[in-house]
């Protein structure tokens, strides 16, 4: 049996995470500061704790370290550019260390989308990285920290890029949350314009499924790739945010496009379908049965 462990577990992809690993058959240790919420997945052993305070007894015996913990939400970076740095980067070092002296199995990292910046679509794991903003920057700073301690430390390590993550029990910071809330409350739903040289008025994402996601993260876990190797993890369709406005209902307010904001995100995901993953779920299908 695996001996797998989650920090961040009682956030929004680790409940989708630990269920997966269940569903897997492996022994999960979940690690978060705030307790886990009423009706997510609960891991087998619970450490209630920051991860700076992990050593490695608490990880002798670990196959797998699932880093969910980090600062999140792009515009806070933007605000706190020094202190998201400081938590981010402290935090993650600390971790692959701990996990290095402990002699964990392997480290899995999820970077960002956001890294690719102004490169044209779709996106692909060789591109040049372009980040714009801070929280892209730091998950960036963190790639290059994994391939080293894999070729350097001998800690075998793999790295995500997410792209635009939905479900259940998804942050309350996101945009599908934030969109199904405005309906709730009979609210409108805010959406940034595109620049007049577009041929679409809003932003384009691919959206991926958290517990599609879950499955693609585990499938490279079990994988022979183990030196930093980046996987994009999307459905490689795209929607505009006009299309989820649409689909859930609500009235739309537009507003002018933000510095650090891209207009499209579409992701190349071929090199996950090499392991026999394949997305399952259509966003605007959730959204229909979930609104």
């Amino acid at each position: 049996m695996k001996r797998v462990l989650c920090t961040g577990s009682s956030g929004f992809i680790g409940h989708h995470l630990i269920k997966e690993c269940v569903t897997r058959g492996w022994e999960v240790i979940g690690v978060d500061k705030r307790p886990v919420p009423p009706n997510h997945s609960y891991p087998h052993t619970f450490i209630q704790a920051d991860v700076n305070d992990l050593g490695y007894r608490d990880l002798m015996g670990v196959d797998y370290v699932f880093d969910l913990a980090f600062v999140t939400n792009i515009p806070n970076s933007v605000r706190h550019p020094k202190e998201t740095t400081q938590q981010n980067i402290d935090t993650t070092i600390h971790l692959m260390e701990v996990c290095r002296d402990a002699k964990v199995g392997k480290f899995l990292f999820p970077s960002t989308a956001s890294l690719y910046g102004h490169n044209p679509t779709p996106w692909t794991e060789d591109m040049p990285a372009d980040p714009i903003e801070p929280y892209s920057w730091q998950k960036l700073s963190l790639e290059y920290a994994c391939k080293m301690y894999a070729n350097i430390y001998d800690l075998p390590t793999a790295v995500f890029r997410f792209f635009q993550v939905f479900g259940e029990f998804q942050r309350d910071d996101t945009a599908l949350a934030a969109f199904m809330k405005a309906k709730r409350e009979r609210r409108a739903i805010t959406l940034t314009s595109t620049i007049a040289q577009s041929t679409f008025r809003s932003g384009q994402r691919d959206f991926i499924y958290a517990g599609d996601l879950a499955e693609a993260v585990c499938d490279v876990a079990e994988s022979s790739y183990n030196k930093g190797e980046i996987f994009n993890i999307a459905s490689g369709a795209v929607h505009t945010m006009e299309e989820i406005a649409d689909t859930i209902g609500a009235e739309v307010v537009w507003i002018p496009r933000r510095e650090y904001e891209i207009e499209r995100h579409e992701a190349d995901i071929s090199k996950i379908h090499s392991l026999g993953w394949k997305p399952k779920t259509d966003v605007l299908s959730w959204l229909k049965e979930n609104v």
